[in-house]
């Protein structure tokens, strides 16, 4: 029996439905034909993340992100439904569901960090659930502290900028400039100097050629006369020596105690006492030692003279 126009016509549209479905779900990445798991995560925000988007684990695809609902209590929890089509990947029980940014452009995914337990997922599991932040939230973190030194920064470089404004008055900066002139000046003396300076070394460089010489001569000498310097040096220490152990301060002492006898000796002398003392004041007494002097004299020439007056010798004896 023929079949009707009407139901060739749905036939055909059912067909091509389920074709339809079938390609949808191909392009997901489910496929219809092989066995499947779903398995649950639960998040405080899930930003970005929407189906389909892709399950990884370690960068391979196993699965994609099936269906994001609220749960129905308060606590406003995100329950995300993730089917892995990939049977074939071991996930332990205690793996960790993370939501990362799969691009530079923020697109969402999660990725399975397997754990070490040796139980495997079942269809319906709840795994832990992460969320790795943000390349914005990352570099917020980073930002924000150096944000904080730079706004810290340009207030005290306000600050120190008023200070100096306030410093830095009209007769400062008066001030300023001729003290920079000053020292132009004087960098333009020392210049003219050092010219002065080099032209004179230039002069006199076979002067100084011949001052070094002899230096090094004098150098020389020293070097080849060293044995005797050092006897010098050794007898000059042995000096230092016997005049260290020498009782300086006694002799010294007795040396001022002498002149102090002969200052009171000298006093008495001034004074008149004594014979020396007299003989230094009688006028007296010089008189008549000179007077004795001058006779002595007298009688010395008269001796010499006629010396019959004073000595008689006789070989026979006397003469009567």
């Amino acid at each position: 029996m023929a079949l009707k126009k009407e139901v060739k016509t749905g036939i055909i549209v059912i067909v091509a439905l389920g074709m339809l479905i079938f390609g949808l779900n191909f392009l997901k990445g489910i496929n219809l034909f092989t066995h499947t798991k779903v398995i649950y995560a639960v998040y405080n925000d899930v930003q970005g993340v929407v189906p389909s988007n892709p399950i990884v684990v370690n960068g391979f695809h196993v699965g994609q992100i099936k269906k994001i609902e609220i749960e129905p209590n308060t606590s406003g929890k995100i329950v995300v439904t993730m089917q892995i089509t990939n049977t074939d990947v071991k996930i332990p029980k205690n793996s960790v569901a993370k939501i990362f940014s799969s691009d530079f452009l923020g697109s969402k995914a999660i990725e399975l960090d397997l754990g070490t337990a040796a139980d495997l997922i079942k269809d319906g599991d709840t795994l832990s659930s992460t969320v790795e932040e943000s390349i914005k939230e990352t570099v917020d973190k980073q930002v924000l502290p150096l944000k904080r030194k730079v706004e810290s920064l340009i207030s005290s470089l306000d600050t120190t900028i008023g200070i100096i404004d306030g410093i830095f008055n009209k007769d400062t900066r008066d001030n300023l400039t001729q003290s920079i002139k000053s020292i132009r000046v004087s960098l333009g003396h020392i210049e003219n100097t050092s010219v002065s300076v080099d032209q004179l070394m230039g002069s006199e460089k076979t002067h100084i050629s011949s001052i070094l010489d002899k230096v090094d001569q004098i150098s020389t000498t020293l070097a080849s006369n060293s044995k005797n310097l050092s006897k010098i040096i050794t007898n000059f220490a042995n000096i230092s020596d016997t005049i260290a152990k020498a009782n300086i301060h006694r002799t010294l002492q007795n040396a001022d105690s002498a002149l102090y006898y002969a200052s009171q000796i000298m006093g008495k002398i001034n004074r008149g006492q004594g014979n020396m003392g007299k003989l230094a004041s009688d006028t007296a007494l010089y008189n008549r030692l000179a007077r004795a002097s001058d006779d002595l004299d007298k009688l010395m020439i008269d001796f010499k003279a006629h010396p019959k007056r004073y000595v008689h010798f006789s070989v026979f004896g006397k003469k009567d």
